[in-house]
């Protein structure tokens, strides 16, 4: 029997957090996924405190912590009512937000996904206490940047950006995730100059043999006078999928130039629709969700 997938939903209680709930939500409801909404606090003992005056303290912001949390939850109901019994609330404390959440995502393997909004990309943004760019290399647990500009709509369409190194493997997994929201695939590659020309519609008949399933496929000329990550970007806002797709194998200098931390938050910005990056790791955790 397979698994519900659980998605962890960090929030900070700022409007861009919100942007990553709302992705969230729309998920649970095509796939009744289970959401597990998560604020992490960093609780500071000053030198002079006792152990008495500390557990009153800590208690308090505790408690704090408990109402915020709610009010942020019934914010978002207002607009977007959530199903009963389909989410859950989660208080972690830590001194970085972000460890606190790879190290919770690390001991609990039953997370298939976190969901987390972004700021900005015109100069260094920070969430939860670290740049997104960064957590989504650090996590061994799939991670969608959701910008601030998001706005709900279905997730109808995935495409998945590949250098077609790894691409039937990958492909797969990325089917397996949209065939319970019924979303369609869709695979883009950048072209290099005087890359060896593979012709798409060769390429869709084997995935389509392989997965059963229609992909449609898209090779753009990249221009040389651009990174790969604008070069992506560009081509992913003419595509308007619901989500772009990333593997982000380190080895590889596609996904160097595109996962270097400030390219994938930008990416997620500038292009206005979710990300997600599956990393080595990551493919292992999908791999368990569905058994």
């Amino acid at each position: 029997m397979k698994k519900k997938m659980r998605i962890l939903v960090p929030t900070d209680f700022s409007p861009a957090s919100r942007a990553g709930a709302r992705f969230a939500i729309q998920w649970s409801r095509q796939q009744n996924a289970h959401l597990i909404f998560v604020h992490v606090m960093k609780i500071v003992r000053l030198t002079r405190w006792s152990d008495k005056q500390y557990e009153a303290f800590a208690a308090s912001e505790r408690e704090r912590c408990e109402k915020q949390l709610a009010t942020f939850i019934a914010g978002i109901q207002r607009r977007l009512p959530l199903r009963p019994n389909s989410w859950s609330t989660l208080l972690l404390e830590g001194f970085s937000a972000d460890l606190a959440l790879i190290e919770y995502c690390r001991e609990h393997p039953e997370i298939g996904m976190v969901c987390m909004g972004t700021k900005g990309a015109n100069r260094t943004r920070r969430i939860f206490g670290s740049n997104t760019g960064n957590f989504i290399l650090q996590s061994d647990t799939p991670v969608i940047a959701v910008s601030t500009a998001y706005r709900r709509k279905p997730i109808s369409r995935m495409t998945y950006a590949s250098d077609l190194a790894n691409s039937a493997r990958e492909l797969k997994q990325v089917i397996e995730l949209a065939r319970p929201l019924h979303a369609k695939v869709s695979v883009l590659h950048m072209k290099e100059p005087g890359e060896m020309t593979i012709d798409p519609q060769t390429l869709k008949n084997i995935w389509k043999k392989q997965s059963r399933q229609n992909v449609t496929v898209e090779f753009r000329m990249a221009d040389p006078e651009l990174s790969i990550a604008k070069n992506l970007e560009q081509s992913a806002r003419s595509l308007h999928p619901s989500l772009l797709v990333l593997f982000s194998d380190r080895r590889r200098t596609f996904f160097q130039s595109i996962l270097y931390p400030s390219n994938a938050e930008r990416l997620a910005v500038a292009a206005s629709l979710p990300l997600l990056v599956i990393g080595k790791e990551d493919q292992r955790s999908l791999q368990k969700q569905r058994s």
